[in-house]
């Protein structure tokens, strides 16, 4: 006897199938096993006396294991109250003479009707049908050819470690890590699996409708049959740890990675004059004065859609990334400062899956074991003003518009990294390697963005054929004195010389010493990084030698920072190899070393850049204190104007 009914408020809220090991005709009791979620059972201790199924929830169950023997299809919202009333049929739906009481012995759980079903049909439908799959869905099964427990799993999906997926069952789990051995992919699901927890180490991607109608290099119903390249002579039975499954082909899925990645070899190659070796799994290079290392960033999460699933003891905010999924890698830097502790500064990166930086998050800057700086969240542009319509413009100029959203997302992450990282340290800084340290952060950000390997070539120009295919930002640092000599009369500009006194001779030790008006100021060795193909950050140190009594003591020294961007000429007929850059913005922040007075910091101006950032210099240093050995600070918005200019004219864009 089967009885319908509409109301199934027996059932506990979020279960799909419910069997009770003892029966009564007007209240269905005991302790019952509970199953929620597409599965399948393959054996069970057959002690059931009724059963019920949730609105939503079809069942077929088989009175042998692993889904054999004769079959019973029940329907949704079903309440059978004593199974010794229900016959047991064959499939060409004979009496066997036997009930359902005590003899279910596997079953599989679906949550979409399936195309076979029928409501208290007794058919056994083929093993292709049981495990008939919907959409995006995967199915994975804990033996081969389908057979064992199951779970079908519908995407986006996110599974750190195979041990944890287990079944919303009545303690009714997956065997734990390393348990699946036949898996079968749905018609809109890309599959992603791993042979280590949390995403790591070697991996394969399976496209949709992968399964046992596949080819031989498709057909997934024994992962015995399917070679694992990263285990020697091994395959990929009982060695999936953790999986994704997206609900549309990731735009990283035709690359050679599975997911957003960190060359580190191309992000070594990325730093100048580096001084030690890539397989050191940092990079060290010097920078005027003082050493900086950066670790190879690290591979953190992982996710197919918006959350963060299964990571209890990490709270970032994830509102505002993207619905289809994200990678988050960690950095890592110090400065090597000469006294007690190293600087350092810590901050994620999120990475939608075409590689594109959406959010930079839990910053935080340690400086000589003094402070920290509070976690800072960049998680979205705050658009300076020439960027508004920035995309279009470059799009009347040839650029693609996939290009121009790239360069300018990592033009408008970069200068808010900046200035809402300035705003919170400069205050505190008071030394040369210190205040440089988020230029070289600035530089990390950009290269990082420009390493990760992205779904396809993007195309810089609209047409293929366009002659600047050939025409690459760049910074020609040998033009520089020449070009500051010319730009500031009637003064001696020397060459570029490695800093007096020093037993460095690396290329960022070098400066350029000259004499302002009666005052000595030196520049560093410029730093400069390219931006997605279209655009380059150069940024320097300025020093104020500031003499006292005859003597020049380094220690004492004020220090300006520049930072400019730059994109590729504004002329898109342009294409010789003599084209001259625009500037994008240029900002300066100068510190005084003996704390008299606060910081300047200027805002980015992008339109008649170097002439606003002089006159907000100009305007903050008209109530600077300086006493009659720091003079030399009257003429600091000059200098930095003139190094602004003569940057400018470095920076190349041709062959």
């Amino acid at each position: 006897l089967i009885i319908n009914m509409a109301n199934t408020t027996n059932m506990d809220s979020g279960v799909d199938f419910e069997l009770w090991n003892n029966s009564d005709e007007k209240q269905i009791s005991g302790a019952p096993d509970k199953y929620s979620g597409t599965q399948g059972i393959s054996s069970r201790d057959a002690n059931d006396d009724s059963l019920q199924t949730s609105d939503g929830t079809w069942v077929i169950v088989f009175d042998q294991s692993n889904y054999k023997g004769n079959c019973w299809q029940i329907d949704e919202g079903e309440i059978c109250e004593n199974l010794h009333d229900n016959k047991i049929y064959d499939s060409s739906g004979n009496d066997t003479g036997n009930h359902w009481q005590g003899t279910i012995n596997s079953f599989i759980l679906y949550k979409q009707k399936p195309s076979w079903f029928v409501a208290n049909s007794s058919a056994v439908p083929s093993n292709d049908q049981l495990f008939e799959l919907h959409d995006s869905q995967v199915l994975l099964c804990e033996d081969a050819q389908y057979q064992g427990n199951n779970s079908t799993l519908e995407a986006p999906y996110t599974c750190l470690d195979t041990s944890s997926i287990g079944y919303a069952t009545n303690g009714h789990i997956m065997s734990g890590a390393y348990a699946i051995s036949s898996l079968k992919t749905g018609p809109s699901a890309w599959l992603v699996i791993y042979d280590h927890s949390y995403m790591a180490e070697g991996f394969k991607k399976i496209a949709p409708n992968s399964g046992p109608s596949g080819t031989e290099s498709d057909n997934y119903s024994d992962l015995n049959n399917i070679a694992d390249p990263n285990v020697i002579s091994g395959d990929w039975n009982d060695q999936i740890n953790s999986f994704l499954i997206y609900n549309y082909q990731p735009e990283f899925w035709n690359t050679s990675y599975a997911s957003p990645y960190v060359d580190f070899t191309t992000l070594f190659d990325l730093y100048p004059y580096p001084t030690n070796d890539v397989s050191d799994n940092q990079i060290v290079y010097e920078v005027e004065d003082s050493k900086y290392t950066i670790d190879c960033p690290a591979l953190k999460y992982q996710s197919a859609d918006q959350t963060m699933t299964g990571v209890d003891s990490i709270s970032d905010d994830t509102t505002n990334l993207p619905t289809t999924g994200w990678t988050k890698y960690h950095v890592h830097l110090e400065h090597d400062n000469t006294m007690a502790w190293n600087d350092t500064a810590d901050f994620d990166l999120y990475f939608d899956n075409a590689g594109n930086l959406v959010q930079i998050a839990n910053f935080t800057w340690t400086s000589n074991g003094a402070f920290d700086v509070p976690e800072t969240i960049i998680k979205s542009v705050d658009l300076i003003a020439w960027y508004l319509g920035t995309t279009g413009a470059l799009e009347t100029m040839g650029i693609s518009e996939e290009a121009a959203d790239t360069f300018v997302d990592i033009f408008n992450f970069v200068c808010n990294a900046f200035n809402k990282i300035a705003g919170l340290v400069y205050k505190f800084t008071d030394n040369g390697g210190e205040f440089y340290f988020l230029p070289v952060i600035c530089h990390t950000l950009n290269r990082v963005c420009a390493t990760v390997a992205k779904p396809y070539n993007v195309n810089l120009y609209s047409q293929p054929l366009d002659l600047r295919n050939d025409n690459s930002m760049s910074f020609i640092i040998e033009n520089f004195p020449q070009a500051l000599k010319n730009n500031i009369e009637n003064s001696v500009v020397n060459g570029w010389e490695i800093k007096q006194g020093s037993t460095d001779n690396s290329a960022y030790n070098q400066v350029v010493e000259y004499n302002y008006l009666g005052y000595d100021y030196r520049t560093w060795y410029q730093e400069s990084s390219v931006s997605g193909g279209l655009g380059m950050f150069v940024s320097c140190k300025i020093d104020y030698e500031i003499t006292k009594d005859g003597v020049t003591d380094d220690s004492q020294d004020d220090h300006i920072i520049l930072l400019m961007g730059f994109c590729i000429p504004s002329d898109s007929s342009s294409a010789n190899n003599d084209s001259v850059p625009t500037i994008s913005f240029a900002q300066a922040i100068v510190q005084f070393t003996d704390g008299s007075n606060d910081n300047i910091i200027t805002p980015a101006y992008n339109s008649d850049a170097i002439n606003q950032v002089t006159d907000a210099l100009n305007s903050a240093l008209a109530t600077v204190k300086m006493d009659s050995n720091q003079q030399g600070r009257k003429y600091i918005a000059e200098i930095a104007k003139f190094n602004m200019t003569a940057m400018s004219q470095c920076a190349y864009f041709g062959e």
